[in-house]
């Protein structure tokens, strides 16, 4: 239709079609009067397809009149129609078609004022027809389903980020005033979908486990919210969604710090448990035949757990030796234990029994996969967390008193002047005398051999170096039962320690560097925002504690070599670096451990034996904590399979791969062993603050310095704190006792300033 004065046509006017009355028309340049009794000037091309009726009127108020008739007239057809049902009689039809004819698909007669009523009912559904000037696209079924979805996130999503907003700031206000929130502020909750979405929100970004997608809503549910490290952590334990001291470090690793991992594998659990039983109730088992090609599962004897005779056959000698094990009194877990004996010339015989979980077994299986990403047990003040079962750990595998075990053992056979003349890796069952504590064999260490015995705290002082804090004998006291135990062993106990002591001078005289320091025991009391943390110093076991940790050196070292001579890989740790000759000892003070530190970097996991420089050793493999980690678990299950089929269980390249994983995990969990304590202990020193308010004061030794800044360490928390210079005054020495005032204390960032210092 041509267009000229007194027609009616409609154009777009901020995404609605508006209608005027065409006052005048040149040269495609138009001239129109709105509803409004504006005129506009407009060019043709902006016009919509459907026009007229023309108007035949002078008067301004009757051409009004007309426009606002017309308008209303389009609107009640608009309202009349039924666009779902025109898109279903249309779509697979039709591709594209004029207002006009989806007009005719309903109506017997097609005014211009129903074709405008249909073109603005279609104008508004867009998730079903597209207008592309002059016509209509319908769009088909599988078009339709997706943009209704999307339309559907969409208004879902800017509901969330509306309401996720505006209640995280509320929550973010009350974290601000030290509240929770209460049931006034419940009634605020944003309603599902959104409270859903927003929890599982907060938990991921604890977690640090959100998507790309996820993060990019998290920032604009909180771009109004200050960027906080953990703000997660806040408004989650304000929301109270977790508890005042909510571990998030174990959900950034996916640690389950419950036994619901082990549930799926109740049966393969079950067949463990009864086959251990049935090791150590047979007497006698007949010797059997490994077969090289039988190989169900990847394990170190190619055996399925369900073949019991041929896997209680491997294990068909029995040791006679005495063992007993030295560990922590609330120690369940015992994966090591030691046999010695020294004969009158001077030979001395050491076997290591060890735990041998790589005996059980299926590595690659579905709960290998879980405990491999375990990878370590983790000790924490609130709880200890194994790596295995503890159906396995403290229990089947554990090397309780007098269970019977099935065992590696590692056999070291020294001359007179205490140098290795023999070492031998076997297995076999063994039975554990007396499982031992570390301060009942010191109390027993600790007597004078002339007969005028001290007393068992006065014994302990005397090891104990850093007393400024004093030591609740009473409270750590060995029970008389533990005692009498200790007592039976006096003569093994006393060579034990005579040997690896000379042992470990030897390898200071290798150049190894040891560090040592005093134990502090961190335990709570409460609990969520109750929580008390108490920090109190312990009495040592020096000598006791040498016995074991020279003896798995020794047991390690062997292992390592075995692997090394017989081409076999490992997981070895490796410190292959220089140090001065100098350096090598025994170092305790705080100031003499911060000067090695800044010269030994930390050992690392290779597959290729190396130096490990801080041990005096050419090469170390760890064996000797199967039940607590990994890669000792591994590292068993290589040498093991040596010893039955000589070749290792996993090639070299298998090998990289584990160690690749290994890493990873073993970095993970790490973490959480190193931050979690730490946190407790910062979360001491703000409750002390507080509680003491300026009288508050922590002993500390200075014990590095430079031109800006002094470190001291403090003795009871053994943490770092760094101050300027200047607040020192002008004599500063390594060494230095002094009290410090701390504040601004944040257990979550490891923050601490030091107020006020004194010498001592």
């Amino acid at each position: 239709m041509a267009i000229k004065a007194g027609l009616l046509v409609e154009f777009m006017q901020d995404n609605v079609p508006t209608l005027g009355y065409v006052l005048d028309e040149q040269g495609g340049k138009l001239r129109l009067l709105l509803a409004n009794r504006r005129e506009i000037n407009l060019t043709q091309a902006r016009l919509l397809p459907w026009t007229g009726p023309a108007i035949s009127g002078s008067a301004k108020d009757e051409i009004i009149s007309a426009l606002n008739s017309h308008k209303e007239a389009r609107q009640k057809i608009k309202e009349q129609i039924n666009v779902l049902e025109l898109w279903e009689m249309s779509q697979g039809e039709v591709t594209e078609e004029s207002a006009e004819f989806f007009a005719s698909l309903m109506e017997s007669e097609v005014t211009p004022d129903t074709a405008a009523g249909y073109a603005h009912a279609l104008l508004e559904y867009k998730n079903y027809f597209k207008f592309q000037n002059p016509l209509f696209e319908v769009f088909n079924q599988e078009t339709v389903n997706a943009k209704l979805l999307a339309e559907k996130q969409l208004k879902e999503k800017t509901a969330l980020i509306s309401g996720g907003a505006e209640w995280f700031r509320h929550l973010w206000g009350l974290y601000c005033k030290h509240q929770y929130i209460s049931e006034k502020d419940q009634a605020l909750e944003p309603k599902e979908p959104v409270l859903g979405t927003l929890k599982n929100l907060l938990f991921k970004h604890m977690a640090e486990t959100e998507s790309h997608d996820e993060n990019i809503l998290w920032k604009q549910v909180t771009k109004q919210i200050p960027d906080e490290t953990y703000l997660a952590y806040y408004l989650a334990v304000t929301w109270k969604l977790v508890p005042e001291h909510y571990n998030f470090w174990l959900s950034k690793i996916d640690y389950d710090q419950t036994e619901d991992f082990a549930k799926p594998f109740e049966q393969e659990l079950a067949q463990i448990q009864a086959l251990s039983k049935e090791i150590a109730e047979q007497k006698e088992c007949a010797p059997c035949t490994l077969s090289a090609s039988q190989k169900h599962h990847k394990n170190a004897l190619h055996c399925d757990l369900t073949d019991t005779k041929e896997l209680c056959g491997v294990f068909a000698n029995t040791c006679s030796r005495e063992f007993i094990s030295i560990d922590s009194a609330s120690t369940k877990d015992i994966d090591d234990a030691f046999s010695f004996s020294e004969q009158a010339d001077g030979t001395k015989e050491l076997i290591v029994s060890l735990a041998c979980p790589a005996f059980f077994w299926q590595f690659q299986s579905d709960l290998d996969k879980i405990i491999s990403k375990r990878c370590t047990s983790i000790y924490l003040p609130e709880q200890n967390l194994h790596m295995l079962p503890e159906a396995l750990s403290t229990n089947s595998f554990s090397l309780v008193e007098q269970q019977i075990r099935p065992s590696m053992l590692i056999r070291a056979v020294y001359n007179n002047e205490n140098e290795l003349v023999d070492s031998k890796i076997f297995f076999a069952k063994v039975t554990i005398q007396d499982n031992l504590q570390y301060l009942a064999c010191e109390e027993v260490l600790t007597k004078k051999q002339e007969g005028n015995e001290l007393s068992f705290a006065q014994a302990l002082n005397e090891d104990f170096t850093q007393n400024y804090y004093p030591v609740d004998y009473e409270k750590y006291a060995p029970s008389e039962e533990a005692r009498a135990k200790a007592q039976k062993y006096k003569d093994t106990l006393e060579k034990a320690y005579v040997f690896t002591r000379a042992h470990l001078e030897k390898r200071i005289e290798n150049g190894a560097v040891i560090i040592e320091r005093d134990e502090y025991d961190v335990f709570l009391e409460g609990e969520e925002d109750k929580t008390v943390v108490h920090i109190e110093a312990m009495p040592q076991s020096p000598k006791a504690q040498l016995i074991v940790s020279e003896i798995m050196v020794i047991a390690n070292a062997i292992a390592a070599n075995f692997a090394v001579q017989n081409n076999i890989s490992l997981l070895f740790r490796t410190q292959n670096v220089g140090m001065p000759k100098e350096m090598a000892g025994i170092w305790k003070k705080p100031q003499e451990i911060a000067k090695v530190a800044r010269l030994l970097s930390p050992a690392i996991a290779e597959i290729e034996a190396k130096p490990h420089t801080g041990l005096g050793l050419k090469a170390y493999s760890p064996v000797t904590s199967p039940l607590r980690r990994y890669g000792d678990l591994i590292n068993q299950a290589q040498i093991m399979h040596f010893h039955f089929f000589q070749s290792p269980l996993f090639s070299k390249e298998e090998m990289e791969t584990i160690l690749m994983h290994y890493n990873m995990y073993n970095g993970l969990a790490g973490q959480v062993q190193r931050n979690r304590p730490r946190y407790w202990r910062f979360v001491f020193m703000q409750q002390e603050a507080k509680r003491q308010g300026e009288n508050c004061a922590f002993h500390g030794i200075i014990s590095d310095e430079n031109d800006m800044y002094v470190t001291v360490s403090l003795t009871r928390e053994q943490v770092l704190v760094r101050a300027k210079r200047q607040l020192f005054g002008d004599k500063v020495q390594l060494g230095q006792e002094v009290l410090v005032r701390l504040g601004k204390i944040n257990p979550l960032l490891f923050e601490v300033s030091i107020m006020k210092a004194q010498e001592l």
